[in-house]
């Protein structure tokens, strides 16, 4: 791009340079004031024509360069758009995993409670069934004493 630009200068310098050194050549020749205006004017019109084909190129040069700064602008927002979409699904992908773990944590959960819980409940039945042998144990030992005093 900057030896584009050099180009263009030095190009630019080159047209400049050359219309001032005309003139001034028109100017210091030795013709007479009607020659040296129509020579003037030719000249003005060449400057004028260069200084419209510069314009042109430099319009073409600024169209061109808006349509690579487009295009490039597109691929980034392209590659932009890829990488969100990308990020996206792993993220989709890891709540996914997370939610799966945590099913199955809560099942293992679930599981591992309902286990005590009948744990718990067999423990009880097997105190209770205990305690009732003992209250039985004790009625009829009371009650043995009971016919040994009153007999």
């Amino acid at each position: 791009m900057a030896a584009n630009d050099n180009k263009t200068d030095f190009i630019i310098g080159l047209l400049v340079g050359g219309a001032l050194g005309a003139a001034l050549a028109l100017l210091y020749a030795p013709q007479s004031g009607d020659e040296t205006r129509e020579t003037l004017k030719q000249k003005g019109s060449e400057l004028a024509d260069t200084a419209s084909d510069l314009y042109a190129q430099a319009k073409d040069q600024t169209a061109t360069l808006a349509a690579q700064v487009k295009e490039s602008t597109a691929n980034l927002a392209s590659t932009v758009k890829d990488s969100a979409s990308t990020v996206a699904s792993r993220v989709g992908d890891t709540v996914d995993k997370v939610k799966e773990d945590v099913v199955h944590g809560v099942a293992d959960l679930k599981d591992a409670a309902t286990q005590k819980a009948t744990e718990v409940a067999e423990a009880a039945k097997a105190e209770a069934a205990k305690v009732r042998s003992s209250a039985k144990k004790a009625t009829t030992s009371m009650g043995d004493s009971v016919e040994e005093a009153t007999a």
